[in-house]
């Protein structure tokens, strides 16, 4: 007997966990920097960059970017410096697989910092690695063989096609509102990106996506007035990931790398323009719906046979889908009494938060950094890339924010089964004694066509036939006349 062999070879998920990982930096400002006086904000931003598998060990490469904005000793005027920091993190995969595909988002938990003296500042950064492995897990299945019945159950499932980890650049200029105003110094940046398109063609995919920035920059006044300049940025990527084609659905989830902000001369020779020059991470996972027959059972009408079965697990009834999140919450915030709003940034956090950011003036005018982070309403995925499409805020009391906001998400949904697939048949040299030609049975609700006829060695499209029966499974009792072969 020769039997039809095919092999299924799908990238099925390992294991999904969070890996804790901490920092300490030491940073000193450079020696053309003010000495610092007070700190109003220090912040990281944690970015994944790339992944590497060999020998069975996953390592993740990251970077921490360290914002800081101060208050100069030397001239009491507010300043800024950053600095970049790599790290990488090693995670044991065990099953000596050749290839694995990973997803990996930071989850950030905190950050705090100690000066230590007018140069020196330590922090301490302590965020966890979400990573979901899957490695290609191929099983053979029989498609047919000689003198056997073979049950087939059709399959919908989300194939996993590919992963990419790649970076897009940018380059461009603002113009500041005013232009009776020079700029002195920009004393913090705001960014945040989006993903606005995806095409897909074979083995190439492009994706443009827009960075919002919110700058605030001091003019040449005694007073060092702060005012704001606001820009968006297009930026387009051609990403390559081999065997992916038209019809493909693509989660892109995009943050923000490097930024560099810094003012630029005019045709005048007046610093009224503001060059930005920087990065984006775009981390892109391609899924592909697949229906499909996989072979299940099998039996034979005169011998008595054995099967074989091989595991194998699917993203069945997957879907991926694209909507709207039009919502609004509120920010209170303790200790503060806020006068003015210089500027705010709301951006997705660490999967399903939604982060404000801003910078307010106390009743003192002081100016202070104030952020926090809050569950946004938002449905259970098994993958998901979300964004904040557009935003508007009130002062609502002295110590409330109330924000309106509009997130674009596109996720991807399935339920993870494993499946007994039929991997080999052997027929033995027992036959089997004969069955009469004409059998009645009482057949049970949902009893399945295909079990009565294997149990009387017939077929399940005779069964049907001479039944009249349109399902594979029996609605409700009834009797049957079961033909033999």
């Amino acid at each position: 007997m020769e039997n039809n062999i095919r092999e299924i070879k799908e990238k099925c998920k390992l294991f999904s966990k969070c890996v804790d990982v901490d920092l300490d930096f030491q940073e000193n400002l450079m020696s053309y920097n003010d000495d610092l006086l007070k700190i109003i904000r220090c912040c990281v931003n944690n970015y994944i960059v790339n992944t590497d598998y060999a020998n069975g060990t996953l390592t993740v490469y990251g970077k921490s970017k360290i914002y800081l904005t101060y208050v100069s000793d030397a001239t009491s005027c507010i300043t800024t410096a950053d600095f970049e920091e790599d790290f990488q993190k090693a995670v044991t995969i065990e099953g000596g697989f050749d290839e694995v595909s990973a997803d990996v988002s930071v989850i950030n938990r905190y950050s705090n910092f100690r000066v230590i003296n007018q140069r020196r500042i330590d922090i301490h950064n302590a965020f966890a690695l979400d990573i979901t492995v899957c490695a290609p897990s191929p099983v053979n299945m029989i498609d047919s063989a000689e003198g056997v019945l073979i049950k087939r159950d059709t399959v919908n499932y989300l194939s996993l096609i590919g992963t990419s980890y790649s970076k897009a650049e940018f380059e461009d200029e603002a113009t500041i509102p005013s232009d009776s105003d020079v700029i002195r110094k920009i004393i913090n940046t705001f960014a945040t990106v989006r993903c606005e398109d995806v095409k897909i063609i074979k083995d190439k995919m492009l994706v443009r996506a827009a960075a919002d920035f919110s700058l605030l920059y001091t003019t040449d006044t005694e007073k060092e007035v702060i005012k704001k300049c606001e820009k968006t940025v297009s930026i387009s990527k051609i990403v390559d990931i081999g065997g992916i084609d038209e019809g493909d659905d693509a989660i892109v989830k995009m943050t923000i790398g490097n930024v560099y902000a810094k003012p630029k001369a005019d045709k005048n020779n007046q610093l009224r323009g503001i060059e930005l020059i920087g990065d984006i991470n775009v981390n892109s996972t391609v899924f592909r719906k697949v229906t499909t027959q996989i072979s299940t059972d099998s039996y034979a009408t005169d011998n008595e046979i054995s099967n074989s079965f091989g595991k194998i697990n699917l993203n069945t009834n997957g879907v991926v889908t694209s909507d709207i999140i039009n919502d609004k919450a509120v920010f209170e915030f303790d200790n503060i009494n806020i006068v003015e709003i210089t500027d705010l940034s709301l951006n997705i956090s660490d999967g399903n938060s939604l982060e404000l950011s801003a910078f307010v003036r106390n009743e003192n005018s002081e100016l202070i950094f104030i952020t926090q982070k809050k569950e946004i309403s938002v449905k259970s995925f098994n993958m998901a890339a979300l964004y904040v499409k557009s935003f508007d805020y009130v002062l609502k009391s002295a110590n409330e924010i109330s924000v309106r906001f509009l997130i674009e998400y596109t996720a991807a949904e399935y339920e993870e089964k494993s499946f007994s697939v039929l991997s080999d048949v052997q027929i033995s040299d027992t036959a089997v004694s004969e069955s009469p030609a004409l059998v009645v049975y009482f057949a049970r609700e949902n009893e399945l066509v295909w079990d009565i006829a294997k149990k009387f060695r017939t077929s399940a499209d005779l069964i049907k036939t001479e039944n009249e029966l349109k399902d594979d499974v029996i609605d409700s009792r009834r009797i049957l006349l079961i033909p033999g072969m």
